[in-house]
């Protein structure tokens, strides 16, 4: 009896260590290794889709939506661990970082127009161009009536609305002006747009971010600025259609952009993507950005970076996040997803 009873604990505690065994093999295969805590800063322009993103990388990433100038000033600094840019500018790591595809997304041409609440607006380069450097001022001008015939366009003042530090999204937006109307905007891109327009509008009024952009817009009747598709979706503002290479009008979309990102196929470590807003593709949205993580190289990252951490998680960003299409962002594919997932390999 007493063995019988020694060989039934003893079976017990066999069943209790493999249930212990399962559990952590389950728990192993489920969870990460660790988890490290990143810091990273930049781009407003794609701060929903990082925010959606950020938690499934098996990490801790605390992102701070600083505008992408400060984003690469802060990584260059050796503030951040990895930062976001809509634009690959020059930094003073020579060769200790490389600029990475992310994701993008259409530049949407915000307005708040009571009169056309509802009602999609059509406009073009050249009339973009005379708006923002403040040529075209008032909403029924004929310039902007010729565009969209049958809509009731009122005689109301338009308010400019731009960024007014060092955006990525104005870089893209400036290049984008000088590229499809150099006759009405003939200055070269700039991250500053007080820098990069020919003129300044009167009455026109300055933004720190894209979330700041919006909250002037809701606040401010018959002004215009331009804005990421997924805060200008949360606004409850209209949005453009604008004529792309192909002459089409058309609206921005996470589906319109990508015809037009994704079309592209080559990223280079340093100077990004560089993008021919000219294109002519029929049904995509020529206005669009690509974001770039900013990751380091050997030697140029911050102190007590955790290097394979901020691998994985910008790769997660770059191939792996599926949230971004329905938030308006796009996702990389194509021979473009191959270059950045290239580039993803080289972070050390």
């Amino acid at each position: 009896m007493l063995q019988k009873i020694r060989n039934s604990n003893l079976a017990t505690k066999r069943f209790i260590t493999a249930l212990v065994a399962i559990a952590f093999v389950s728990v192993s295969v489920t969870s990460p290794a660790y988890a490290a805590t990143l810091t990273a800063s930049g781009s407003s322009f794609a701060y929903k889709y990082i925010l959606a993103c950020k938690d499934s990388t098996g990490h801790t990433i605390t992102y701070s939506s600083t505008g992408s100038g400060t984003g690469r000033t802060q990584f260059n600094d050796g503030t951040t661990d990895f930062g976001a840019s809509d634009a690959a500018s020059a930094l003073s790591k020579t060769g200790k970082y490389q600029y990475i595809p992310m994701t993008g997304g259409p530049i949407t041409i915000t307005y708040n127009v009571p009169e056309l609440k509802g009602k999609t607006l059509k406009l073009d380069g050249p009339t973009l161009a005379k708006i923002f450097r403040g040529v075209v001022t008032v909403w029924n001008d004929a310039k902007i009536k010729d565009l969209n015939p049958g809509l009731m366009l009122p005689n109301q003042t338009i308010t400019v609305v731009y960024r007014n530090g060092s955006s990525g999204t104005t870089e893209n937006f400036t290049d984008y002006m000088n590229q499809v109307a150099a006759t009405d905007w003939p200055n070269a891109k700039n991250s500053t747009f007080q820098n990069g327009a020919p003129s300044i509008p009167r009455g026109g009024k300055g933004a720190a971010n894209s979330q700041v952009m919006i909250t002037t817009l809701k606040n401010t009747k018959y002004a215009i600025g331009y804005v990421d598709l997924s805060d200008a979706i949360t606004s409850g503002l209209s949005f453009a259609a604008i004529k792309n290479g192909a002459g089409d009008f058309v609206a921005p979309t996470a589906n319109s952009s990508s015809l037009f990102l994704n079309s592209f196929s080559t990223a280079d470590p340093l100077t990004g993507v560089k993008l021919d807003f000219t294109k002519s593709i029929a049904g995509a949205y020529n206005l669009s950005l690509i974001t770039y993580a900013i990751a380091p190289l050997a030697g140029g990252n911050k102190s007590g970076t955790d290097i394979a951490a901020v691998k994985a998680a910008v790769g997660y960003l770059v191939s792996t996040c599926d949230k971004g299409p329905g938030l308006g962002y796009v996702k990389l594919s194509g021979a473009l997803a191959t270059a950045a997932n290239d580039l993803v390999s080289k972070i050390a």
